[in-house]
C-alpha cells in the first residue's frame, strides 16, 4: 500500500460487512478523526468520498421558543425580528378600560 502523496493509488480491501479503512496518512492529510462524516457519490462507475462539513441544529418546539422570545434577556427589537423570523404572532395587548 502506497499513499504517502496527493494522487497516489492505494488498494484497499471491502470487509465481509462492506467496510473500508482509509490508510493512516489519508486520514491525516485530510483531518479525518473517528467520527468524521464522508459524503459518497458514485461517478462514471466511480466512487468519490468528500469530507462533509457537520453544522450542529437544534430543533425548538412551539413552547421553547415563546419562552426564548420572552425572556428578558431579549431586546423588544431582537424580540420582534425573532417573531418575524419563526413565524409567531406578537402577543396581543390589553387596552386599559377608562373610567
Amino acid at each position: 500500500m502506497t499513499s504517502r502523496a496527493p494522487g497516489m493509488t492505494t488498494t484497499l480491501i471491502v470487509s465481509p460487512r462492506g467496510q473500508i479503512t482509509l490508510p493512516k496518512r489519508v486520514r491525516a492529510r485530510l483531518r479525518l478523526a473517528p467520527g468524521s462524516v464522508l459524503l459518497l457519490r458514485e461517478e462514471a462507475g466511480r466512487i468519490v468520498l468528500d469530507p462533509a462539513a457537520v453544522t450542529p441544529v437544534a430543533l425548538y418546539g412551539d413552547e421553547e421558543i415563546e419562552r426564548l422570545v420572552t425572556a428578558d434577556r431579549v431586546a423588544s427589537r431582537e424580540r420582534a425580528a425573532l417573531r418575524r423570523r419563526w413565524g409567531l404572532k406578537a402577543p396581543t395587548r390589553r387596552r386599559r378600560a377608562r373610567g
